[in-house]
């Protein structure tokens, strides 16, 4: 008797301590309400991190959406299925289509009176705005992913299947042809719902979680910025800042706004992009490889035309960005999207960036004329100030390439590289030294009086 008393003390204290831990344990609630698309990654990455950080005991998902894009669901559910701490999924309304991929991918499953889960089968708008399902290709692909992670969860995985394909067929649940969408109670037949709860203390309730705190993770405004940045129109427009920002500091000496500004758009290309799981190093390759073919048809295989360097450089250029902003499971519309934005962001800026060297020059207002000038100023003076005399100033000759403004000119059977004053000559045009910068000559056009 007395052994059992003894006993029955250490129980009671044991369950006093778990309730106790309970009661000071914290569980973070994410919501994912609306369409799942790109901020719905980035905010899932940062809440689940953060709240691992902070020792929570698990993470609570509440649902209210009616899917979104395959792309942004598939990293959700990655990022779900890889989280270090458990996680509960709370289908509160619904949980459709990218929704139901990513309760599934909770460990558990809790239904709000009158929730449904399911009604999965990928679809897309044709081109007269029509709601088409998908192609075969992608249904087995995305029927394949809700498997395996029904399989994972340790659940029914042709019930999965079954809220992609409408021909998988499931006696007592759903027919042939039938869509599947789970309710409360049928979930839980089936072993897709862990309870229902009224409210989420009711659920942590029933998670054995009585007690702890909640503490609400709200949408940030990194979240909304990379929704934003990752819509085709707006990703088009930052390549085509960045593209001429960058190719104007190439031609033009010195490192300016342009240069700034391009660089600042390109980081918000990559940075939004690869929030969502679409960058990857192969498109900052194919960007970085890009860059250099065109560096070299700028300052190393000058010609009159632009040439097959250049070519290069602007398809690798232009696969590192669509490679950025498609994935395996692209909407064919998005895929179009894509396309279209990088075309004419590339061609868009080939005409901006000669506008801008034929035309901007003559104004004195851009930036290059006054980081040029003073960097010529700073070679052709010497410590006190004078400038260096130079036999080679005054002397005549021809451009034997294009001078944009940086080229070649031969003086006297001598090939000389040259820094165009007026901005851009054409190849022939004939040239005279007017500065000596030691090791490139500043040169304008011969007036024909002279």
């Amino acid at each position: 008797m007395v052994n059992a008393m003894r006993g029955l003390r250490w129980f009671l204290a044991l369950m006093a301590g778990v309730a106790g831990l309970a009661w000071g344990a914290e569980v973070w609630v994410l919501s994912i309400d609306g369409e799942i698309g790109s901020g719905t990654v980035s905010y899932l990455r940062k809440g689940l991190s953060e709240a691992a950080a902070a020792g929570a005991e698990a993470c609570l998902i509440r649902f209210s959406t009616p899917g979104g894009h395959l792309d942004a669901a598939i990293s959700a559910r990655d990022l779900i299925m890889d989280a270090p701490l458990p996680t509960i999924a709370y289908v509160d309304r619904e949980a459709y289509s990218a929704g139901a991929l990513l309760a599934i991918a909770c460990q558990r499953i809790y239904f709000a009176p009158g929730g449904v889960m399911g009604a999965a089968t990928p679809v897309y708008f044709d081109q007269y705005g029509r709601l088409e399902e998908a192609p075969e290709k992608i249904v087995s692909a995305v029927r394949a992913l809700f498997r395996a992670t029904a399989e994972a969860r340790g659940r029914n995985p042709d019930v999965a299947e079954a809220m992609v394909d409408r021909d998988v067929e499931i006696p007592g649940l759903v027919e042939a042809r039938k869509l599947l969408t789970l309710t409360s109670a049928t979930a839980a037949e089936w072993g897709y719902s862990d309870g229902e709860a009224a409210s989420l203390a009711e659920a942590l309730a029933l998670a054995d979680l009585a007690g702890a705190q909640l503490r609400q993770f709200d949408y940030r405004w990194v979240d909304r910025a990379v929704d934003f940045l990752t819509r085709p129109e707006i990703a088009g427009l930052l390549i085509l800042i960045a593209l001429v920002g960058l190719i104007w500091e190439m031609l033009i000496p010195g490192f300016g706004l342009p240069g700034t500004v391009g660089l600042a758009a390109l980081s918000a290309f990559f940075w939004a992009h690869f929030m969502v799981g679409l960058a990857g190093w192969e498109s900052i390759l194919f960007l970085l490889s890009g860059m250099v073919a065109i560096v070299l048809e700028v300052f190393v295989f000058t010609a009159t035309d632009f040439g097959l360097a250049g070519l290069v450089g602007l398809v690798l250029i232009g696969l590192g960005f669509y490679t950025s902003m498609v994935g395996p499971f692209t909407e064919a519309g998005q895929v179009i999207s894509a396309i279209v934005s990088v075309s004419l962001a590339l061609l868009f800026a080939i005409v901006g960036s000669f506008l801008l060297l034929t035309r901007l020059p003559k104004t004195r207002l851009r930036l290059g004329g006054v980081v040029l000038q003073q960097a010529i100023t700073s070679r052709v003076t010497d410590r006190g100030g004078a400038r260096r005399a130079s036999s080679w100033v005054g002397r005549q000759g021809v451009a034997v390439t294009d001078l944009r403004p940086v080229g070649a000119g031969e003086f006297a059977g001598e090939r000389l590289d040259v820094i165009c004053e007026e901005g851009f000559l054409p190849q022939g045009t004939p040239i005279e030294i007017i500065r000596d910068e030691g090791f490139r000559k500043v040169v304008r056009k011969v007036k024909e009086m002279e």
